[in-house]
């Protein structure tokens, strides 16, 4: 059974940027989130696909709002990620795929979610037409590593213990989260109240299996990777612009794209930016059919 709920939906050039998007068929609840997923069916056959995986604690329709301001006609689909490793979520993306009858999309991923495309790039680079990431790595050095191991175990028993009204305001608080402040109350709220629908069994194994400190370094498989990739970081995270740097000099066909103005999750802070970079992203790819 497949781990992914996907919300999928279509993008068309007759959408006004930023419009909202609805579903042709009625909304449907997740048993583990109660988050809407949207069921789209009559796909052109000539539109492409562009799988987003969004970051821990976040769900599908955190991408709503970045796929509504991106223009040209694409499928989205915007899964819910259930894996707790990176093998487990490759497969679930491969039975996303299945399902949804996609032989090749585009991949695109922040944090959490990057950390899965840019592993899975490395085994299904035949599957993409391309691959973005924003606020990515492929893992820690050896004693960053560790430490972050330490904490992220520690994260974990905490969030099983004490729930997940806990846990919500404490990540929020994070300092790479304080740009998101930006975005004004309104939309700290509606974050808040997603972050709320998460399970806590599930945000626990995550972060023990596939979170910054657990997983395996995989630089050195990044060579495998033969599409074009963005790799974008906000200006103000100078963390994940060094990574962004980092991940360009061993991704051959790739390029970095720094956001001014934004910090880690920087499509949330200006999504509109994002989307532009990303639209031409999209559109530049060489079409594989």
């Amino acid at each position: 059974m497949s781990g992914f709920r996907a919300n999928a939906i279509a993008s068309g050039a007759e959408r006004e940027p930023g419009a909202m998007q609805t579903a042709l068929s009625p909304q449907r609840a997740s048993s583990s989130t109660n988050v809407a997923a949207n069921s789209w069916v009559g796909f052109s056959s000539g539109m492409e696909a562009v799988t987003c995986l969004h970051g821990f604690s976040q769900h599908g329709n955190s991408w709503r709002e970045l796929t509504a301001l991106v223009p040209g006609s694409y499928r989205w689909l915007t899964p819910d990620v259930r894996a707790a490793t990176l093998p487990e979520a490759e497969l679930e993306l491969l039975e996303l795929w299945e399902r949804e009858g996609v032989q090749q999309c585009h991949l695109v991923g922040y944090s959490q979610g990057g950390r899965i495309a840019l592993w899975a790039a490395c085994s299904l680079t035949e599957r993409l037409l391309s691959l973005t990431t924003i606020g990515a790595h492929a893992g820690l050095d050896s004693d960053e590593r560790a430490r972050r191991r330490e904490e992220d175990t520690a994260l974990a028993d905490r969030i099983e213990g004490e729930g997940i009204d806990w846990f919500a305001p404490y990540w929020a608080a994070l300092p790479i989260f304080a740009g998101l402040a930006r975005r004004g109350p309104d939309f700290l709220r509606q974050l808040d109240a997603a972050r709320r629908q998460n399970d806590a069994g599930r945000l626990a194994a995550q972060l023990r299996g596939m979170g910054a400190g657990a997983i395996q370094p995989f630089w050195d498989r990044l060579h495998r990777i033969s599409v074009r990739t963005l790799l974008v970081a906000g200006a103000d995270d100078e963390r994940y612009v060094a990574f962004a740097n980092r991940l360009h000099s061993v991704i051959r066909d790739s390029a970095v794209a720094v956001m001014p103005g934004a910090g880690h999750a920087a499509h949330l802070e200006r999504p509109a930016a994002v989307a532009a970079v990303l639209a031409s992203h999209l559109s530049a790819s060489p079409d594989k059919s």
